[in-house]
C-alpha cells in the first residue's frame, strides 16, 4: 500500500513529510543561479522542520528576483550596443570583439551566475586563468554588463571596479608602439614618393587617418583651403577590399587637413587622377591587405613600425611639435570632443579646421628642408 506524502503549507514555504522524522522544505530564495525555488531536507520532528523553515524565512524573506549575468547581457547590454552601432556611435568591429569575449570567456563562467553572487575572489581566479590581453578585454565587457545591474538597483556597487591583478605580460610579445618624428616621416616620404599607395601614406602620416579611411578617399573628396589639401572622410575600405560608408563612429565623418609640401603633392595627385585617390592601377580601390604587403616590403629601407602607427605619429607631432591644442586635435582625428559641448554642440567646418592647421604650419614649417 502506497501512502501519499503529507505536505503542510506554512505562512512562508512548504513542509513535506518524506518518511518518519524526514522532511523536505521548499521555499524561494536567491542563489548563485538567481532567484528560484529551493529545497532542503531536514531531520527530526515536525516542530524541528517548522523551526528550520522559520530560520530560512529570516534569512531569505527579503529576497527578490535578481537577474543572472547572462540575463543582463541579453536584456540590456547587447541591445544597447547594437543600437549604438546602428546609430553610428560604436563600430561593428567593437561589437564583434565584445561578442567574442562574451562567448569565449564570460558566458561559460558567469552567464548563469546571479549578479549579486559575482564575488571579487572568484573574479580574480577567473582573471588569472586567462592570458594578459584576453583578461583585460573580458573584464571591460563584464564591467559594462554589471553596470546595468547597478543601474537597476539589483546590486549596490559594481564588483568589477575592484583593482584586480592581471596576468604578467612579460612572457608575451608586446605590440610595436614605435612612432616616427617629423624628420623621419620626411625620409619615409622620399621612399614612398611615386608609389601607387603614396596618397594613402600621406593621409595617414600627415592627415591622421585610420588605415581604412586612407584607402576610402576619392578625388572628388579633395579640395584646397588656405593653401592646404583638405580631404573629406566619408567612407573606408576594409581588409578584404569592401567599401563601407559606415565609419567607426559618427565623429569619424570629418575633414582632414594636410599642409605644406605633402599637401601640395596630394593636390597634384588628385588633379591628375580620377575616381579613387589610392588605386591599384586599374581604377579599382585597394584592399587593406595589399597596402599591408606594400608596407611590409619597406623593411630594411626605413625605420619600420606597423603602418597604423602613422596615425599615432601624426597625433604626437601635431601636439608637441606644431603645438596644436588637444581640443583641436581630437575632432581632427575623428574623436568626440570633451564633455557635453564636444558631444552635442561643437561642429567645426572644413574651413575652420584648415585655419587651425595652416596657422600651426606657418609657425612651424616642418618641411622647409625637405627636397623631394
Amino acid at each position: 500500500m502506497i501512502v501519499a506524502r503529507k505536505k503542510q503549507r506554512a505562512d512562508w514555504g512548504t513542509i513535506t513529510k518524506v518518511s518518519a522524522n524526514k522532511w523536505r522544505l521548499r521555499y524561494w530564495a536567491n542563489g548563485a543561479d538567481g532567484y528560484k525555488r529551493r529545497s532542503k531536507t531536514v531531520y527530526g520532528t515536525r516542530k524541528d522542520a517548522g523551526d528550520a523553515l522559520a530560520a530560512l524565512r529570516v534569512e531569505h524573506s527579503q529576497d527578490a528576483p535578481v537577474p543572472t549575468v547572462g540575463q543582463c547581457w541579453e536584456r540590456w547590454y547587447l541591445p544597447d550596443v547594437e543600437r549604438r552601432v546602428a546609430e553610428g556611435d560604436a563600430s561593428k568591429r567593437t561589437l564583434m570583439q565584445y561578442r567574442s569575449a562574451w562567448n569565449t570567456h564570460i558566458e561559460p563562467r558567469w552567464a548563469s551566475t546571479s549578479v549579486d553572487q559575482v564575488r571579487p575572489l572568484a573574479v580574480q581566479q577567473w582573471i588569472s586563468s586567462m592570458g594578459a590581453g584576453q583578461s583585460r578585454t573580458a573584464v571591460i565587457v563584464l564591467r559594462m554588463v554589471m553596470e546595468y545591474a547597478v543601474r537597476y538597483e539589483f546590486i549596490p556597487a559594481n564588483p568589477m571596479n575592484v583593482k584586480y591583478l592581471y596576468p604578467s605580460t612579460s612572457t608575451i610579445e608586446r605590440d610595436d608602439d614605435g612612432i616616427w618624428s617629423l624628420e623621419q616621416l620626411g625620409e619615409v616620404w622620399k621612399h614612398v614618393h611615386g608609389e601607387w599607395w603614396e596618397p594613402a601614406f600621406i593621409l595617414m602620416a600627415f592627415g591622421g587617418c585610420r588605415v581604412g579611411e586612407s584607402l576610402g578617399a576619392r578625388v572628388e573628396d579633395v579640395t584646397e583651403i588656405d593653401g592646404c589639401a583638405v580631404v573629406r572622410i566619408e567612407r573606408q575600405v576594409v581588409h578584404n577590399g569592401t567599401v563601407s560608408e559606415r565609419l567607426k563612429n559618427k565623429w569619424s565623418y570629418r575633414s582632414v587637413v594636410i599642409p605644406g609640401k605633402v599637401g601640395r603633392r596630394l593636390l597634384e595627385i588628385a588633379a591628375a587622377s580620377d575616381g579613387w585617390l589610392t588605386t591599384d592601377g586599374t581604377g579599382s580601390n585597394v584592399p587593406q591587405w595589399r597596402l599591408a604587403r606594400a608596407w611590409s616590403d619597406m623593411r630594411g629601407k626605413i625605420e619600420h613600425h606597423p603602418i597604423r602607427n602613422l596615425r599615432n605619429s601624426w597625433q604626437t607631432y601635431m601636439r608637441w611639435t606644431l603645438e596644436v591644442q588637444p581640443y583641436y586635435i581630437e575632432p581632427l582625428m575623428g574623436h568626440v570632443g570633451e564633455g557635453v559641448t564636444g558631444r552635442h554642440y561643437d561642429r567645426p567646418s572644413a574651413t575652420e579646421f584648415a585655419a587651425v592647421v595652416s596657422k600651426a604650419y606657418a609657425a612651424h614649417p616642418f618641411d622647409a628642408s625637405w627636397d623631394i
